[in-house]
């Protein structure tokens, strides 16, 4: 049996199964398999359509609810009554809800990380800009000593030479 917690490496999109079919070619086993595996089994998957309130649900059952695919936890039957659709309690889970919860995660982690990243840019940036100055600065001063020196140097010669 498959539930929501069975990963199948081997599903395919429709369109990539639709390809299978062009041109009257013929289907080999594995490509069957891969078109069986990647339905929907009512009874193997224990589908049991759109949530309904009221109705009795067995541990794996899985229904559509809210655009999402829920599946039963627990080892008992439950009620499904109507201030506890899934996602209001532990009997349910939802693979997709926890991936967006992961992904949105990510999302405040990588916005938190952009953040830092820009305010580390800045203030790199800044020490740039005074290291320019600073060297600029330098630069100007060894400039003046060395004329300094050159006009230094050209005076005791003409005084050593007079």
């Amino acid at each position: 049996m498959l539930s929501l917690s069975t990963i199948a490496v081997n599903w395919k999109n429709r369109a990539d199964l639709k390809v299978l079919f062009k041109n009257k070619s013929r289907l080999s086993e594995t490509q069957f398999a891969d078109l069986i595996d990647s339905t929907l089994n009512k009874k193997e998957d224990k589908f049991s359509g759109v949530w309904q309130e009221g109705r009795t649900y067995s541990p794996g059952d899985v229904v559509y609810y809210q655009g999402v695919l829920w599946e039963v936890q627990g080892k008992t039957e439950i009620c499904a009554k109507p201030n506890e659709p899934p996602g209001t309690g532990s009997n349910w889970k939802s693979y997709v809800k926890d991936l967006e919860q992961k992904v949105n995660k990510l999302e405040q982690n990588l916005t938190t990380l952009n953040t830092a990243f820009t305010e580390y840019k800045q203030q790199m940036e800044l020490r740039l800009d005074k290291l320019l100055k600073y060297i600029t600065l330098l630069s100007l001063g060894v400039a003046i000593a060395l004329l300094w020196l050159v006009i230094e140097s050209i005076y005791q010669l003409f005084k050593f030479a007079a």
